[in-house]
């Protein structure tokens, strides 16, 4: 029976061991060709990219796709009852394989970015303004945040004005505890008394929203130096993650992400030095060590390191090579040629087309990219604490700088394949894809060839293409979280060729490799990733009374974010002191891989001071788990 209040999440990591392992020394060369085959466990989609509306779907910006063939969809505009012979390319293949081998030998994670990772502050950033000096870098100025008048805004006259813009202005008189609002201001000094500059970054961008606040505001200058020697490059790159982050959001409205846009331009100018003397931005140093730079008041927080960086000796190879690095090959500095190459694979019987098919076509939930500002998720725990990020934790109330831990290398749970089921009524968005997938059962035949690597790298190979025969899976194409993609490997010969001298002559053969006796420990493969490989490999690894999905809610109209925020405390925190992290996701080889639900309760709107939750949420956290 189904446990309806808990759930696996669809991913997890399998542990990184404290060394990266070194390019085998083995001198001994074997050419030949390994014939292998996959067979589908749950439905498999790969997408043949020469037409992204095969099935004429109406709707705005919903793309569909067949599954991939060597056949050229671009004039098709309809293939619904047309089915092509489904075709895996090596491609896929070869990316699936590298990426086990680098698990199994302790390589590097040969496919990583620079992006640094953003995550959302529920603690409010400082008014600041940026400054470039004469040797180039910037410094960091303290400031003083004024709210234009929400009065004196019209379309007209709001678009006139550009982030960055010089404005004159009387000086606002304080309102309690707070800075005055600006009620007349002018490009122009005219009889003004001071000035700034305009900052239009906010939330509740559509002006035609019912009731919206507009929060545009001009930044001053209060003298005082926060930093400076700061790099151009850095704080550039810094700024794109967090606007890029904003602007890849699913549900970004267009007037936020022309408002986005825009700041991102003007920015850009400032740095060339195209703009006034100083920008507005907003900053947090509350960290020792640490200079957050954002655009808006309420924000994210970008990291000090790109995702290469915290993965330490484990990002893509340099200069030495690992073991995967020296067999698949690598580009760029100290490149290598690959030694190996993979065959398309095709299907084994050949029935009609359309007999490989789930169906003519379906429409698919949601596909989130990965979120690694899901810290919670992605990065280990640091002892003791109740709140951490990629640069600092905290603990006992205190707040200690350190460098995050990345959790490892992501794997996806195989579903059990009677619950891997097509709803028939999902709406179709730019949000999800309608696609043509293979259906459980097929099998598809392929070789992969090798030319000149050691027994050793050969054995290797070897068991990562025969791991079905230990009732292991692996991952393949789209819809991984979906329960799509899970394949079973099996190596049917492995045929070596041979130049021997026999009589003086020189004479070319083929014979029979013996596999028979690969194992996992034979073939030499890391003893520090077996038990979390095999586990979350195995085909039934995840009990049946746990559904295999996303963090969710009990609420009737459940949204993902809604779960990432009560695990982050439910109300805004004045200080990073107060943030909490409830659950970190449970590892591999816990006994009890689920996590809870999280409950909902739907309140009276119209009730604000027992709405907190959900107004901060829709407004300040209504992308979370971005």
């Amino acid at each position: 029976m189904a446990d309806s209040n808990r759930f696996v999440n669809p991913y997890n990591f399998i542990s990184l061991p404290n060394k990266k392992a070194k390019a085998y020394l083995d001198e001994d060369k074997h050419y030949g060709v390994i014939h292998y085959s996959i067979t589908t466990k749950t439905p498999l989609f790969i997408p043949n990219s020469s037409n992204d509306n095969v099935f004429a779907c109406k709707e705005a910006d919903h793309k569909s796709y067949d599954f991939f063939s060597y056949t050229d969809l671009s004039n098709e505009k309809n293939v619904s009852g047309k089915y092509q012979e489904p075709v895996v390319p090596g491609s896929e293949m070869r990316g699936l394989i590298r990426n086990v081998y680098e698990t199994l030998t302790d390589s590097c994670m040969g496919i990583l970015n620079d992006d640094y990772p953003v995550k959302r502050i529920s603690v409010a950033f400082n008014p600041g303004l940026l400054r470039i000096e004469e040797d180039g870098s910037l410094s960091l100025l303290k400031a003083d945040s004024f709210r234009i008048d929400d009065d004196i805004y019209n379309p007209k006259k709001i678009d006139r004005y550009k982030d960055g813009d010089l404005i004159y202005f009387d000086t606002p008189k304080p309102e309690g505890k707070v800075n005055g609002k600006i009620h007349s201001f002018d490009k122009n000094k005219n009889n003004f008394n001071d000035h700034g500059y305009v900052l239009k970054w906010g939330f509740f961008i559509n002006r035609r929203m019912k009731n919206a606040k507009n929060n545009y505001h001009a930044f001053k200058l209060s003298g005082d130096i926060v930093r400076n020697g700061l790099s151009k490059n850095e704080i550039k790159n810094k700024m794109n993650s967090i606007v890029t982050s904003y602007l890849e959001q699913p549900t970004v409205k267009p007037d936020d992400a022309k408002a986005y846009e825009a700041y991102k331009k003007q920015f850009e100018l400032f740095l060339e030095g195209k703009r006034e003397k100083y920008f507005p931005v907003n900053y947090s140093d509350k960290v020792k060590g640490l200079l957050s730079i954002t655009p808006a008041t309420f924000s994210k927080e970008v990291s000090s390191k790109s995702v290469a960086d915290y993965a330490g000796v484990f990002a893509p190879c340099k200069d030495s090579l690992c073991p995967a690095c020296d067999l698949f090959g690598k580009i760029g500095d100290n490149a290598k040629g690959s030694r190996i190459r993979f065959s398309d694979m095709y299907v084994e019987k050949h029935d009609s087309n359309k007999s490989y098919y789930v169906k003519d076509f379906v429409t698919i939930d949601n596909l989130s990219s990965p979120k690694i500002s899901n810290v919670d998720f992605y990065l280990e725990r640091p002892k003791n604490a109740t709140f951490w990020t990629y640069d600092y934790y905290v603990s006992n109330n205190k707040v200690y700088a350190y460098t995050g831990i990345l959790r490892g290398r992501k794997y996806y749970w195989h579903h059990h394949p009677e619950s891997v089921r097509f709803n028939s009524n999902v709406e179709k968005t730019k949000l999800n894809k309608t696609i043509r997938p293979v259906k459980e059962g097929v099998t598809f035949k392929g070789e992969l060839y090798f030319d000149g690597i050691s027994k050793k790298q050969l054995n290797q190979l070897i068991y990562i293409l025969n791991t079905g025969k230990d009732g292991l899976g692996l991952k393949l194409g789209m819809g991984k979280p979906l329960g799509l993609g899970s394949v079973t490997c099996s190596v049917s010969s492995v045929e070596e060729r041979k130049i021997v001298l026999e009589d003086s002559q020189l004479n070319y053969g083929v014979s029979s490799y013996d596999y028979s006796n690969v194992t996992y420990e034979s073939a030499g493969l890391s003893l520090y990733v077996k038990k979390e490989f095999e586990k979350i490999a195995g085909l039934k690894a995840v009990p049946k009374q746990y559904e295999i999905c996303y963090p969710k809610t009990t609420s009737d109209n459940d949204h993902g974010f809604e779960w990432f925020q009560t695990n982050h405390n439910s109300k805004i925190a004045r200080s990073r002191e107060e943030m909490k992290i409830k659950l970190a996701l449970p590892k591999i080889l816990d006994n009890d891989i689920s996590l809870p639900q999280t409950k909902v309760e739907r309140k009276n709107r119209n009730n604000s001071r027992n709405n907190n939750f959900h107004n901060n949420g829709n407004r300040k956290y209504k992308n979370w788990n971005n």
